[in-house]
């Protein structure tokens, strides 16, 4: 899909359904992820903007692997219980420096568990397995070369590619960034998002909802998922259903330093749904959408200005949440240079029940599941409502029932995805 396909005449509030992958393409046509350069140790949970190589070996020299005596394996052949080997021990060797003394045949010196050995030496025998007498240490074994050892480069080569660019810092990676002495890394900036709650009846207070106020909950739920996937929300605003003052907030916002502009609601056919309409027909973009094939969700729309992305989710929760995964989500994916993609870990279960999709065949359907772990199978929820909120700790996880899938047989294999943090994996005991 091309920036032309979105040049259609809209002269009322009807949807012209696209598929999310394809407005994806469009929206990010002429956006480019932002890169910084940081601290490698404020690197963790950003994104790499470039490919990191090894600047040293590691280990920078053959290290022990025990506490115990640096040897020459050939001093010890022929040693057994009938017949031990006796060598002398230098003293006065500091074991973190031993690399400093070069061993002599006949001889021993004591080293620590990851510090360098003696030169000369290439093996190290435990100190649980030797018997000290004085000055002489008496081994009843052979030992092999590299044994106990910790050979130098075994972990990097200097010059290899250590991970490459797009790869997440998780605290284990920013451990090796670290440890190979790397103090600075290109990371892709995070989104700056605004988000903007529509409704003359939103209000930030927690009341059970009536036609008068309804609490602005969706902008919380919304916000604590957009940080989860790396956003900065840089405004949380309310407004009325208002086309005045929705097109001057926006306006306000796409002048800011502002990456993404996410409104929640007004996005429908109801005689004040303005949020969509009067954006578009105020700015005018050559970059828009009004609809998508996705059930529940399928009015959100959007558009470009300025260079910002508008984003307008449906009000009702379960459309929401549903736009987050096909559109939101994969935008901040895309931000953080990891690709305007839809990235959800998954298991795989037994489908329940026959299960028969009678509306939206063309549309991608998210349908939420109850796991049952202990026989493996996944109750698929066929008939929700989008206003429901009880599916977000009565189900476990959902599906997506993709185009022109009209029925799901019982026992047929499906994919049970997890939106963290609102569905997280299961969690089994390690030890039982």
């Amino acid at each position: 899909m091309n920036t032309d396909n979105c040049n259609y005449s809209v002269v009322d509030k009807l949807y012209k359904y696209r598929y999310p992958q394809d407005v994806l393409t469009v929206l990010t046509s002429k956006i480019e992820p932002r890169v910084l350069e940081v601290d490698v140790r404020k690197s963790c949970y950003e994104v790499l903007a470039e490919d990191i190589y090894s600047p040293v070996n590691r280990p920078w020299a053959d290290l022990s692997h025990v506490d115990g005596y640096a040897v020459i394996a050939d001093d010890l052949k022929g040693a057994s219980s009938h017949n031990p080997i006796k060598l002398k021990i230098v003293k006065n060797i500091d074991p973190r420096n031993a690399h400093l003394y070069t061993l002599k045949p006949g001889e021993t010196v004591f080293v620590e568990t990851g510090y360098p050995l003696p030169k000369n030496s290439n093996a190290v025998i435990p100190v649980e397995s030797v018997r000290v007498t004085g000055d002489h240490m008496y081994v009843y074994h052979e030992i092999k070369e590299n044994t106990n050892i910790i050979t130098m480069a075994s972990d990097f080569k200097k010059g290899e590619l250590v991970v490459k660019k797009g790869t997440l810092v998780t605290p284990g990676l920013q451990k090796i960034l670290i440890d190979l002495g790397i103090k600075r890394v290109k990371v892709y900036e995070k989104p700056r998002v605004a988000l903007i709650a529509v409704g003359s009846e939103i209000v930030d207070e927690v009341v059970a909802p009536t036609t008068r106020k309804i609490p602005n909950s969706s902008s919380y739920l919304v916000k604590n998922v957009l940080e989860y996937y790396g956003a900065i929300v840089v405004e949380d605003l309310i407004v009325c259903d208002d086309q005045i003052e929705i097109i001057n907030l926006v306006e306000k916002l796409v002048n800011k330093d502002i990456d993404l502009i996410l409104t929640i609601g007004g996005v429908s056919l109801g005689p004040k749904d303005f949020t969509w309409s009067s954006l578009y027909n105020h700015f005018k973009p050559e970059i828009y959408f009004r609809g998508l094939r996705i059930h529940p969700g399928r009015s959100t729309s959007g558009m470009v200005i300025n260079d910002k992305i508008i984003v307008n989710l449906p009000g009702l929760p379960q459309s929401t949440i549903a736009a987050l995964i096909f559109i939101v989500i994969p935008l901040m994916n895309y931000y953080r240079g990891l690709g305007a993609k839809i990235r959800l870990p998954y298991i795989t279960l037994r489908n329940k029940e026959d299960v028969k999709i009678k509306r939206f065949y063309g549309f991608y359907r998210l349908r939420y599941v109850i796991i049952e772990q202990d026989k493996k199978q996944g109750k698929i929820l066929s008939s929700i409502e989008s206003y429901n909120i009880s599916q977000l700790i009565r189900c476990q996880g959902f599906t997506i029932i993709y185009p022109n899938v009209h029925e799901i047989k019982r026992n047929v294999e499906i994919k049970v995805y997890f939106l963290p943090p609102l569905f997280e994996y299961p969690i089994y005991d390690v030890i039982p």
